[in-house]
Formats: structure tokens, sequence, C-alpha cells
């Protein structure tokens, strides 16, 4: 549980960085683009971007999948999102939405990925609410947010 909030918290720290500072690309360090291209063989349409020029942020796809990986200026590997399709969800967090939420349907996946740890945000749809649950391997669903459509 411990490596779960850990994880949260990285993800969180670095997508509100990424959201509340003014983002310009830059270009890669030879030590970050080695860093990438030895975590991601065949990323492509790399795109780097940082706002405070110690936590780096990749962008790229790779396999038909948009990629955000985020580094910092050593090269280390901090955590990674991607988007992903319904399908590619493990088995026992598909059962388990099908049972708890009948009436809806997977709109969205995002995976966030750091170290060993990784938990997903699903957003599902219904005739009248989004709701977006997270979950991890375990498949243990919390809700995390729910709008009412207008």
């Amino acid at each position: 549980m411990k490596k779960i909030i850990l994880l949260m918290s990285a993800v969180l720290l670095l997508s509100a960085s990424v959201l509340s500072a003014k983002e310009y690309e830059v270009a890669a360090t030879p030590k970050l683009r080695n860093a990438l291209n030895e975590a991601f063989t065949g990323a492509q349409d790399v795109k780097w971007y940082t706002d405070d020029n110690r936590t780096f942020t990749a962008k790229f796809e790779m396999s038909h999948a948009k990629v955000t990986a985020f580094f910092n200026e050593d090269g280390t590997l901090l955590a990674t999102s991607r988007y992903l399709d319904p399908e590619q969800l493990p088995l026992n967090v598909t059962s388990k939405l099908n049972k708890r939420f009948p009436d809806t349907s997977v709109f969205c996946v995002v995976e966030y990925s750091s170290g060993e740890n990784t938990v997903y945000f699903i957003t599902l749809e219904s005739k009248d609410t989004w709701t977006v649950v997270k979950t991890d391997a375990s498949a243990i669903l919390k809700i995390h947010s729910r709008l009412k459509k207008v």
C-alpha cells in the first residue's frame, strides 16, 4: 500500500508541475536521449519538455500507444504513463469492472507506472455519468471521481 501511495504521490507531483508551470519544448541532452533509448527501444516522434530544467518529460509513440515518461536530469526514469485500449487491462480488472459497473462502457484507460508499481485510471461512461475508477493489478476498484452529465 505504501508503494502505491508513493507512486501516486510521484505521479501527482509530476503531473501538477507539468500542469501548473509553463512547460516548454527543449532539446534533450545525450544523457536523456540514451536513457530514453535504453528504456524505450522503438520510441517514435519523441518530444522533450521541462519547466524547471531538473525534471524532463518525454512524450512519444510506441507500439501505437501515446506514452509519457518522466526523467530527472541524470537520466533516471521516474515514472511513465500511457493510454491503453480497454482490452489491455488485466482480465481480473475487466471482470470486476463488468460486474460492478454493468451499465457502463470504458471510455479511456490511463496506466501510471513507477518502478514495479502500476495503477490504472479507468474512465467509465454511462447514460448519465462519467466515473473515474482507480485500481491496480489486484483489481480492488476505488471510485476516484464521478461527474454527472448535463
